[in-house]
């Protein structure tokens, strides 16, 4: 035998016979595989290509068997069992070829060259010139294989005169797409960008610049809704090239001109096809409605519709339920409803009626709701009888037939005479000043027991009232005052002592000259001490006194004789039949120079003709100097209020007063002057305030003006 055929027979596995000897032999192993290629780069997904396997031994011989083929990189990578490869995904991986225990490999790298740029969203579009396309440019990168490109930079470049791009770079998503915002030039005509990949591909969007040719209606005319509702159309404009074609990136600004109804939007840019909307249009008041829309350089259009007015559903009290009042009287918060619809909404122009219970009455009785859908009365006047409880309905009957009502209640209490504290500078009091003004205002409340005819007070009226006398507050409109309004004010007069302060009424009623309004001021500078030495309520109440008519009333109602002026020597007295009663009741023999009251005649302007006179009368609180002492209130001063008009005075509010024996009788039989300011008596200064005193009427309106008697 050959070593050549021994060779083979090893390789095959043979038993051989050599001289007569029998010999074995083991077949060969393989020792390596060879993988070809060895390498390889994919550039499109979906590429394949054969791989193949060649088995050797350890002489390098080839060796007859199949392998199998393996990837360690699965998702980038499939391999086929005859060794065919396929790009999945980007990355790079190996190809592995097995064969009884022996491997070979390849190494393979995907990496996608993108070869084609596809224009698939935004191009071909009309826009305004100078406004932004509607839709983005999106551009799509595709290797040879037709897959997408992903996280590859596309460059977007206006040509010149074509505007702007944002962004000017994109990278593709996995989809393989990019896209930008493109805001056309200026200029009208065809306007381009191109899309662009470093070395690869590239492709040309296009855009036409037209301004915009005419604004049309596309929808939304013409409707009929209820008022507060949104019409069911949309309200929409169309604006359109010259070529009738419609244009992106118009701004369209909306209005409502009539009816006062509304829209979410005041502008909006039309879309791809050239239309805006500015939202769902809600009913305005009932009646015509009107809703313009405006481009620039073009026609306006306007859309009409109409608002019906829907029933009323709910009248709703706003006001004025639940009062106490003084029988016979208005209720101080005239009664105010609301008429609403179902949804809430206001309903203008309608009719409501108002009825009073029992004795009680409504000025007006109809009254016409406002475009916010309220009504009120000008006054709801209880009746006669205390402790009733009064009610007041007001109702509306809609036309189809329903209704809706309103009830308020309001308690009568029994007639007096009250008066009402308005401060307009109540932070600077502290809580026991504010109660000393309450306690003042207690007594008057205790002394005039009769009550007065209601008034109205004009705003007009009452904000001249504090104007005059320099003082500040709000006056917020007309108001009913049952029986006096009194307006107070602190503030600065002219430091310590000198003045103390002023009071005096501002209108007086036309038919008994009672006060309905006046004011009260006082020194801050004073205020403290005045409450330190005790004086502060006593105080209080001879200011309000000159209020509701002590002394600044006497000249107009004649209740003077020979009044004090400053060119003569005057020796002046009250003529009142009810305070002289009482000044015979007091002076026994200690006054005998008439049976007149005496009235301070010394002083000036502010202190004569408005006091008792204070060498007869020295102590009592309604002289122009009171005592740092006990001051009290004579019955002479309360009989004075029934000489001013004052139907019923309480005398039993009265202090216990005797006329003393005369400081100084030999002036006070003359009638000569004394010590401007007696010893131990505080100076109030020129307190009784000298101003046109207006005459009103009961609705409030001046009649006549009193104007301060000569001084």
């Amino acid at each position: 035998m050959t070593r050549a055929s021994l060779r083979a027979a090893v390789r095959l596995g043979l038993t051989v016979v050599v001289a007569g000897c029998a010999l074995e032999f083991d077949p060969p192993s393989p020792a390596s595989i060879v993988v070809s290629p060895g390498s390889a780069t994919f550039t499109f997904l979906g590429e394949s290509r054969a791989f193949t396997a060649t088995i050797l031994d350890e002489d390098g011989s080839a060796l007859e068997g199949t392998v199998s083929w393996t990837t360690d990189a699965p998702a980038v990578l499939g391999v086929n069992p005859s060794g065919v490869v396929t790009a999945l995904a980007n990355g790079a991986g190996t190809v592995r070829a097995v064969f009884e225990g022996v491997s070979g490999t390849a190494a393979v790298t995907v990496s996608q060259t993108p070869t084609t740029l596809e224009r698939v969203g935004g191009d071909a579009q009309t826009g305004s010139p100078g406004a932004p396309l509607v839709e983005p440019l999106v551009g799509r990168l595709r290797d040879a294989g037709g897959s997408p490109v992903a996280g590859t930079a596309v460059s977007f470049s206006p040509a010149e005169g074509s505007g702007s791009v944002t962004p000017a770079a994109a990278t593709t998503d996995p989809a393989g797409e990019a896209q930008t915002l493109w805001t056309l030039g200026d200029a009208a005509g065809r306007q381009s960008v191109v899309a662009s990949v470093a070395e690869g591909p590239n492709a040309v969007f296009t855009a036409m610049a037209e301004p915009p040719h005419a604004l049309l209606i596309h929808s939304g005319d013409g409707q009929v809704a209820r008022t507060g509702r949104e019409i069911d159309e949309p309200v929409q404009v169309r604006a359109l090239s010259r070529s009738s074609a419609g244009l992106s990136g118009v701004t369209v600004t909306f209005e409502v001109t009539a009816g006062g109804g509304s829209v979410p939007l005041s502008s909006a840019v039309t879309d791809a096809d050239g239309i805006a909307s500015p939202g769902p249009w809600t009913m305005g008041d009932p009646g015509p409605q009107e809703l313009r829309a405006t481009a620039p350089g073009v026609n306006r259009v306007i859309f009409h519709a109409t608002a019906l007015a829907a029933p009323v559903a709910e009248l709703v009290a706003v006001e004025g339920d639940g009062q106490r009042t003084e029988i016979a009287l208005p209720v101080r918060v005239a009664p105010r409803v609301r008429a609403e619809d179902e949804d809430g909404n206001p309903v203008a122009d309608t009719r409501v009626a108002f009825s009073a219970s029992a004795d009680g009455r409504v000025e007006p009785e109809q009254a016409t709701t406002d475009s916010a859908g309220f009504a009120a009365v000008d006054r709801w006047i209880l009746g006669r009888t205390p402790g009733t409880t009064y009610t007041l309905t007001a109702s509306v009957a809609n036309s189809d037939g329903t209704s809706a009502t309103a009830t308020f209640s309001a308690e009568a209490t029994p007639a007096v005479y009250d008066i009402e504290l308005e401060h307009v500078t109540s932070s600077l009091l502290t809580a026991s000043q504010r109660e000393a003004f309450e306690e003042a205002e207690r007594f008057w409340e205790s002394a005039v027991t009769a009550n007065l005819s209601w008034s109205t007070l004009r705003r007009s009226s009452l904000a001249r009232c504090l104007s005059e006398n320099q003082m500040s507050g709000d006056v917020p409109g007309d108001r009913v005052v049952d029986d006096l309004l009194i307006y107070v004010e602190i503030k600065e007069i002219d430091g310590r002592s000198g003045v103390f302060g002023g009071a005096g009424p501002c209108q007086i009623r036309e038919g008994n000259s009672l006060p309905a309004v006046g004011v009260m001021f006082f020194d801050i500078a004073d205020l403290d001490s005045m409450e330190a030495n005790g004086q502060l309520e006593e105080t209080i109440v001879h200011e309000m006194a000159h209020v509701i008519g002590f002394g600044t009333l006497w000249s107009h109602l004649g209740l003077l004789q020979d009044s004090a002026r400053a060119d003569r020597n005057a020796n002046t007295h009250f003529t009142g039949a009810a305070a002289k009663a009482a000044f015979d009741e007091i002076r026994g023999n200690n006054y005998t120079d008439s049976d007149l009251v005496p009235v301070q005649h010394q002083g000036g302007v502010g202190v004569w003709n408005g006091h008792w006179r204070e060498l007869v009368f020295r102590s009592e609180l309604m002289t122009p100097f009171p005592d740092r002492g006990p001051n009290p209130m004579s019955v002479v001063s309360l009989a004075s209020f029934v000489d001013i008009g004052y139907p019923e005075v309480d005398y039993s509010v009265a202090d216990e007063y005797v006329l003393p024996p005369p400081q100084y009788a030999a002036q006070a039989a003359a009638g000569v002057k004394a010590a401007a300011v007696p010893r131990n008596a505080i100076d109030f200064g020129r307190e009784i305030l000298l101003m046109p005193i207006e005459v009103v009427g009961r609705d409030g309106n001046v009649v006549r003006y009193l104007t301060p008697p000569e001084r």
